[in-house]
């Protein structure tokens, strides 16, 4: 399991235009705790609404239940060390499917680090 630099961009800059990087550090912290999901909501065809979610039973709910979000980390993540070091980032659309993208503990730990080098 691995992220390119260039998918650890991607989010870094999407996460910045939150407005709120303390919220969103503080948010990244205890998804790689806790190895939690968080997602983004795309609530407009143009993207111009979005919404981060990090709230696990919010974004749960958000799918159809903890039970999808479970089966669908089962099958993303094959193997013991997979699971153990994993965490999944789901983009929602109001209207389309979900698209998973697979993080390792390490990624979310690269994308905090840019983040708090970019907020001083």
């Amino acid at each position: 399991m691995f992220n390119t630099d260039s998918e650890i961009n991607i989010l870094v800059e999407s996460l910045k235009n939150s407005g709120d990087i303390d919220g969103v550090l503080e948010s990244l912290y205890y998804v790689l705790e806790h190895h939690t999901p968080f997602g983004l909501y795309v609530a407009t065809a143009d993207r111009s609404n979005c919404m981060w979610i990090f709230d696990p039973p919010t974004l749960y709910e958000m799918l159809g239940g903890q039970d999808i979000h479970d089966k669908t980390f089962r099958s993303v993540f094959t193997d013991d060390i997979e699971r153990s070091q994993g965490i999944l980032f789901y983009v929602l659309k109001k209207v389309g499917p979900v698209a998973v993208v697979r993080l390792s503990h390490d990624t979310v730990k690269d994308v905090i680090d840019v983040l708090e080098v970019s907020r001083t």
